[in-house]
């Protein structure tokens, strides 16, 4: 194909004109014979706007095939790291760690290195086999990549902070402050902090706001929009605010700006609520947890200590209305539903057949997925496909149902009895709104687990459900079965479940900053004596 055809198809496909785009690729390549690289990699991009993973992990695979050996290593490093999101998506989630680990070795340019190695630590986070000793691997990486960048770039980090400020100063950073999970549990954060205490700044890498970045906004000393900025320039706005507390809320999910860290332009420097796992950076002074999530403050999966708050360390302020709570259907269906609805890309295959033998033990019972995933026909057919690899039988695929995303999501908890929790990566947001659905969630919570994987665990413990967390697989499926044997216990969860969430530390905001708050003033007065 020639220039002006792929230029032409580009520009239809910023546009959002996706079937022309990909019209006008498919009539260049029969009218040439030939495909470029840049066209199949094009293709892959619009193949992913129109919700067809599967087509999408094809045209990549073609794509690295027929171009192996191509000169631009730039468009083969992009191509990997798609081909690891669409791998991720699908729940290939090993494979999706290879990829992503295959476009950090190509890619020429310092920058993209660093984000997709953490793109590889995210999707690492999936993976049941992962020890603490291969994420320590993975931080290592990180920490060589974005030294090799600050080194690049002639950056040094700078000198230790002397001001003294006569309230405290905190700096948030996300690009999450929206409607997104993340935007569920910092309002207290910026809304309802003591203002004779503590002055609140907010780096926002938000690039499209909404009426929840508007909410947040109203109350914050100052708010910044730095999406688009350059660490380096975020850095020197922190430094100039003389930030003392600097908390990223972010960690290794997207558009995330943790190598901001490696300027040290804030007296002190911590992450959590957007992220489950360590950051990697030494940079980084901890990690805000809590005696659920934490049984200790040093953990073999994090190089940064673990802030241990007394109670939880999220505070559910949800921008929803919560519709009514209805009676577990299982009283109308005859038959217990359970059900998930977080992202698929969590769903392992071991959940998968831990789900299989709970089904096994509830005759006529049904497994309810919900994501977006299910969107799309081939996104079905990939998961029933996947469930037939693993050897369940046309009889049990045909008691799961799936629906793709619908606004009305909130309402279709009252199609689940019983919701199954993930592993090892939980549910947060969804774990809550199941919970304030009426919904009981079964969680499993290995005594030797990584931090985030416990989040399940720490939500009920809070609400004085603690017994819905389970240290074995053998003992997730007796609460699940035994759950579905009792419809009296499942109506009765249905009416009280709702009131102890607003009634929990989780949903206490007063109780959560006043926790919060007593942990930074104390990792100020730590920092003042360590100077």
């Amino acid at each position: 194909m020639n220039l002006s055809d792929y230029q032409a198809a580009y520009a239809l496909w910023r546009r959002g004109a996706l079937a022309e785009a990909r019209q006008m690729l498919e009539v260049a390549w029969g009218q040439t014979g030939r495909q470029s690289i840049y066209g199949m990699l094009l293709m892959a991009y619009i193949l992913r706007d129109e919700k067809r993973p599967v087509s999408e992990l094809r045209q990549i695979e073609t794509l690295l095939t027929a171009f192996a050996e191509a000169p631009e290593k730039n468009v083969l490093a992009e191509a990997w790291s798609l081909l690891g999101s669409a791998l991720r998506k699908l729940g290939e989630n090993r494979l999706a760690v290879d990829a992503l680990l295959q476009s950090v070795a190509i890619e020429p340019n310092p920058a993209q290195k660093l984000v997709e190695c953490s793109n590889a630590i995210f999707a690492a986070n999936s993976v049941e086999s992962y020890d603490a000793a291969a994420f320590q691997t993975l931080y290592a990486c990180y920490n060589e990549l974005l030294a090799a960048m600050m080194q690049a770039c002639g950056a040094r980090p700078y000198p230790q902070p002397t001001w003294q400020h006569e309230k405290i100063r905190i700096g948030y950073l996300s690009a999450d402050l929206r409607d997104h999970a993340v935007g569920q549990f910092v309002r207290p954060l910026l809304c309802d902090y003591d203002q004779d205490a503590f002055e609140v700044y907010v780096y926002s890498l938000v690039k499209r706001e909404d009426d929840v970045t508007a909410a947040l906004q109203k109350s914050t000393t100052r708010w910044q929009r730095v999406a688009g900025k350059s660490f380096a320039d975020i850095a020197a706005m922190i430094r100039a605010d003389e930030i003392d507390v600097l908390f990223d809320l972010g960690g290794h999910s997207a558009n995330n700006a943790l190598p901001v860290f490696a300027w040290r332009s804030a007296n002190v420097q911590i992450s959590g609520i957007g992220y489950f796992n360590s950051t990697g950076l030494s940079s980084c002074d901890g990690f805000l947890s809590d005696v659920h999530c934490a049984p200790e403050e040093q953990s073999p999966f994090f190089v940064e200590r673990l802030l241990r708050l007394p109670e939880t360390h999220f505070c559910y302020a949800p921008f929803k209305a919560f519709p009514p709570v209805v009676p577990p259907p299982c009283l109308r269906n005859g038959f217990v539903t359970f059900g998930c609805f977080n992202n698929f890309a969590k769903v392992t295959d071991g959940m998968l057949m831990l789900w299989r033998q709970i089904l096994e033990r509830v005759p006529g019972a049904r497994l309810l997925l919900k994501h977006a995933i299910f969107d799309s026909d081939e996104g079905r057919t990939y998961t029933f496909e996947r469930l037939q690899k693993l050897g369940w039988t046309a009889e049990e695929c045909s008691r799961v149902d799936v629906r793709g995303m619908s606004k009305d999501y909130l309402a279709q908890y009252g199609d689940m009895d019983i919701a199954l929790d993930t592993a090892p990566y939980p549910g947060g947001l969804t774990t809550c709104e199941s919970l304030c659905m009426g919904v009981p969630v079964v969680t499993l919570a290995p005594r030797d687990a990584r931090h985030g994987a416990r989040f399940g665990a720490s939500f009920l413990a809070n609400i004085g459900m603690a017994e819905l967390a389970s240290e074995t697989t053998e003992r997730y499926m007796e609460l699940a079965v035994g759950l579905a044997s009792d419809q009296e216990l499942l109506t009765t969860l249905r009416s009280i479940l709702r009131p102890k969430m607003l009634a929990s530390p989780l949903m206490d905001v007063k109780r959560y900053m006043r926790n919060v708050e007593a942990l930074f003033q104390k990792l100020v007065r730590e920092k003042e004596k360590s100077r």
